[in-house]
């Protein structure tokens, strides 16, 4: 901190003083206008209602200007919802000081005619920073862009100005309630000078318009928390400057002589109580979305406002209420000050914690406190969940829970960590999804997930700008991890078993193409040359040796036999016409050979992954097989195409139905072959209807898992899964 700036602890004071300075401003100046509620009054009724409704507005900005800023004691925003509120207390103060001193007791108070020249133009600085800056800086305190600078610039000319002309101009003052004040501080000379700054009243209303403008630029380019805090602010001015507006022309349109009509000294009521739309709106974005990180604050101030009004109204309605029935009120009374002291020591506990709940709720929303979200979280891991579901559920729990912008689940692989879940999911598409170790992970706060040592992954949270992570937070996410390892080693085992799986099925077709292979070179060609052997000697024989010859073309037929038999089992162990053409061809290769009528709708435009063809290809030979043993069926369709995420088979008959996916391991080994691919297998075959087999399997990227939690079933799950 540089010599003479203020330290952060003595502007948090500076900040209470004026707002206490502000309450009594209000405090004295709603008093001295409601004691003479007949008075004139130069916009509205007069009434009370809207001018406590006016009143509570203005100290609604020195409220959440002073609770900014015990949180950010150098935030311009707060800074300036402090001073606007000032600007009010002190006009308000002002014109209950006049009213009373020329109206309701005349004389009663010394030099109206000053109080009114230092106050009367008040609402020119007041408007400009409620109109211009607060709109043109929030919520971050800066610019939209340095475009808008010139705008700033004539703001304040404007308020120079104009505040210039109110305090100097001689002659009678303007706007106050009470009409023929003269100024004592005006200053003729300049009379000409002063007369010209009235230009300022129209360009202060022009600023206005284009900070409103301002703020739906802003609005559009904004994304995410800062939008919905910008969406708050635009939708109340809109709201003000509609309702401001349209009292305004009421005014203009009514008659200038004679007395103002009923319905536009309404419309002005509602104008000026609009204002409080203003205040409500900025908190409702700092208590809603978090701004400026005051939750704590405002947290611990309503438990205490709240158990203090609750002793207070203990002790009155004891001490007072009772003493009064007995007589006693006007003197103590030692037995109804130890009766009261024993009902608060007595409701004092469950009073305060059915206040910090309401509390929690009032400032964290759904995100309640951290020690809720740690039990939600264990409740959540503890339930059913499939693991494709279970880390984004742990990035939202996350997220929600510190009010952070965006949370992530990294994932350790062997080169680094790689990024699996995001809250909000839309997020997952932004920013790097692998980085070689822990130290690269982005985020405000990253906190590493280990299981007895190893490191699993991580946990980074993103918190919305000019907000940090408080102790309490970082606990909550050291929390988190703590009890987060053991489901990422779960998810780390499920997925080292798919892979385990990847690999057996891989090995297995390697297998298969590798014996096709060797019989088709090896002992398929050997039966075929010694077949061409016996047909050449057939041929060198004379008619005497028929009988030989007979043998021999016997022979022969055995031999091509076996080679049919051979070239049979080599397609049945991998079909060349798969590796070699693809799905579709094999298909209607195998249709071909099919005892019951089958019709191949290909709609694949390339081939697929040998992985995928050889699954479905065999689903396909499975689904055949059965027709053929026990469908009855008269026709099949075989049904095949592919999107840009994943690849749909079905095999339908018209056979009798009635299968049952649990009898017999054809269909649950399939089931299991086809799951290593990340697919599922449906089975829908009622008794008399036939049959429908549905194979679905993602093209990329493949989810992690579609496992669930031991002894817990899905609603709908695949076939074969829980036999």
């Amino acid at each position: 901190m540089s010599d003479g700036a203020m330290s952060d602890g003595a502007l948090r004071r500076a900040a209470y003083v004026v707002m206490v300075l502000c309450f009594c401003l209000y405090a004295v100046g709603l008093v001295l206008e409601l004691l003479n509620p007949k008075a004139a009054t130069s916009w509205g009724t007069g009434a009370a209602a809207p001018l406590i409704a006016f009143v509570l507005a203005n100290m609604s900005f020195a409220v959440v200007g002073a609770l900014i800023l015990h949180r950010a004691p150098r935030n311009r925003i707060g800074w300036l919802m402090l001073g606007i509120g000032a600007v009010w207390a002190w006009s308000a103060a002002s014109e209950g000081y006049i009213l009373y001193a020329e109206v309701t007791r005349p004389g009663a108070l010394p030099r109206p005619d000053l109080v009114a020249a230092l106050s009367s133009w008040l609402w020119v600085p007041a408007i400009g920073l409620m109109g211009v800056f607060l709109v043109l800086l929030f919520p971050d305190g800066r610019l939209p862009s340095p475009r808008w600078r010139p705008v700033a610039w004539v703001a304040t000319a404007a308020i120079v100005a104009g505040s210039a002309r109110g305090l100097f101009l001689p002659g009678v003052i303007e706007d106050t309630s009470v009409e023929g004040l003269r100024n004592p501080l005006g200053v003729t000379s300049v009379q000409p000078l002063l007369e010209a700054a009235t230009v300022a009243f129209f360009a202060l209303p022009v600023c206005v318009l284009l900070s409103a403008a301002g703020l739906i630029v802003r609005f559009r380019r904004s994304h995410g928390v800062e939008r919905l805090q910008v969406k708050w602010l635009a939708s109340a001015g809109a709201l003000v400057a509609l309702v401001y507006a349209v009292a305004v022309l009421a005014t203009l349109l009514s008659p200038t002589s004679g007395t103002t009509p009923d319905w536009v000294l309404a419309m002005q009521d509602a104008g000026l109580a609009s204002f409080i739309v203003i205040p409500v709106a900025v908190g409702i974005a700092i208590l809603k979305h978090r701004l400026y990180g005051i939750d704590v604050v405002i947290n611990k101030s309503v438990v205490f406002a709240a158990l203090a009004t609750f002793i207070t109204t203990v002790y009155v309605v004891i001490v007072v209420g009772v003493g009064s029935l007995l007589d006693r009120a006007d003197r103590p009374n030692l037995a109804l000050s130890v009766a009261a002291t024993a009902v608060v020591a007595v409701a004092f506990e469950p009073v305060r914690d059915r206040v910090q709940q309401l509390a929690n709720r009032l400032v964290y929303g759904t995100r309640a406190t951290p020690y809720e979200v740690l039990s939600d979280f264990a409740d959540r891991m503890g339930g059913t969940y499939a693991a494709e579901e279970l880390l984004p559920m742990m990035a939202r729990t996350v997220g929600e829970g510190v009010g952070a912008s965006r949370a992530a689940v990294w994932l350790a692989t062997a080169t680094g960590l790689e990024l699996e879940a995001a809250w909000p999911p839309e997020s997952l598409a932004t920013g790097s999804r692998a980085v070689g170790e822990l130290a690269q992970v982005p985020g405000d706060r990253v906190v590493a997930v280990r299981h007895r040592g190893e490191l699993l992954g991580a946990i980074a949270v993103l918190k919305p700008p000019g907000e940090a992570v408080t102790p309490a937070e970082q606990k909550l996410l050291d929390d988190v991890a703590a009890q987060a390892g053991l489901v990422l080693r779960n998810v780390r085992l499920v997925e080292d078993l798919r892979s385990s799986r990847q690999r057996l099925v891989r090995a297995q077709d390697e297998e298969r193409r590798r014996l096709e292979r060797n019989l088709h070179d090896g002992a398929q060609q050997s039966i075929v040359a010694v077949a061409l052997m016996i047909r050449m000697v057939r041929a060198r024989l004379d008619a005497e040796s028929l009988p030989v010859a007979e043998t021999l073309d016997q022979a022969a037929d055995q031999l091509g036999s076996a080679i049919e038999q051979l070239r049979a089992l080599a397609r049945g162990i991998h079909p060349v016409v798969l590796t070699e053409r693809g799905l579709g061809p094999a298909l209607r290769s195998m249709a071909e050979r099919s005892p019951v009528p089958v019709l191949v709708d290909d709609r694949l435009d390339e081939r697929l992954p040998a992985e995928l063809e050889g699954t479905l290809y065999y689903v396909v030979a499975e689904a055949l097989t059965n027709v053929a043993k026990h469908a009855h069926a008269s026709a099949v369709e075989v049904h095949v195409s592919a999107t840009a995420t994943q690849v749909a088979l079905e095999v339908v008959d018209d056979g009798v139905g009635g299968g049952d996916a649990g009898k017999g391991t054809g269909l649950l080994g399939l089931a299991d072959r086809v799951s290593v691919v990340h697919g599922t297998l449906l089975l829908d075959s009622p008794p008399g209807g036939g049959t429908r087999l549905l194979c679905t399997v993602p093209l990329t990227p493949f989810p992690r898992s579609t496992d669930v939690a031991p002894g817990r079933q899905r609603t709908t799950q695949p076939l074969g899964a829980g036999q």
